[in-house]
């Protein structure tokens, strides 16, 4: 593969790392639900480096795509299509959790604190929420066929395609939290096994790929 394709594999997960490193995660409290006061007063506090975060969130979403289409550009069969297209749906819930953020950051940012609260819980619960998170799910189960893919076809290390997989599908489904540690989690899994993967297909291997013959095989 192409190193300008590789470069997606390293650099839409390293921004994402760097991305949930600066952002407060949504969910605050211990039972793993939304508490909004504490959410906003979170953000109030911390609103240029939650920002960055964000920014970078977006930066990252979109390099996703790539890394999605390099993927499939490396597996090459129908699963491998379906799989960098699910994905690419997932990197738009990425995207736009990712707006989300930048807009309540600028909410905190407001005096009526009380009203501000009943705003947030309102937009929590509407339904084009939902929507956003299910483009989340779509993803991770696009990471997923993907790594399945990556796992048959042989061309890397198939510790590689799991940890890959797992990766991708933990970055996708943890984007609203609810711990700093489990955001940056997914982020941090789905780093080593695309970088991983990156490696696999880039770097001089002078063995063919197992289930492959060497071209000069074929040719005869």
């Amino acid at each position: 593969m192409k190193p300008s394709m590789a470069s997606y594999l390293v650099s839409a997960p390293l921004v994402a790392v760097a991305a949930r490193a600066l952002m407060t995660p949504q969910y605050q409290d211990r039972a793993d639900k939304l508490d909004t006061t504490r959410y906003l007063g979170a953000l109030a506090d911390a609103g240029t480096r939650n920002d960055i975060g964000a920014m970078l969130g977006l930066l990252g979403a979109v390099l996703y795509v790539g890394a999605a289409l390099a993927l499939a550009r490396i597996v090459r069969t129908r699963w491998g299509m379906i799989g960098a297209a699910l994905t690419i749906v997932g990197a738009f819930g990425l995207w736009t959790n990712s707006v989300f953020v930048i807009l309540v950051g600028r909410l905190a940012q407001e005096q009526d604190l009380q009203s501000t609260v009943a705003l947030l819980d309102r937009v929590n619960s509407a339904p084009v929420f939902g929507v956003f998170f299910l483009a989340l799910i779509i993803g991770a189960v696009g990471s997923v066929v993907l790594a399945v893919a990556l796992y048959r076809s042989r061309l890397v290390p198939r510790a590689a395609a799991v940890t890959a997989g797992l990766g991708g599908a933990g970055l996708m489904i943890t984007a609203p939290g609810p711990l700093l540690s489990f955001v940056l989690g997914g982020a941090i899994l789905a780093l080593i096994g695309l970088a991983w993967v990156a490696a696999a297909t880039t770097l001089p291997n002078d063995r063919p790929a197992r289930g492959r013959e060497p071209a000069g095989r074929r040719a005869s």
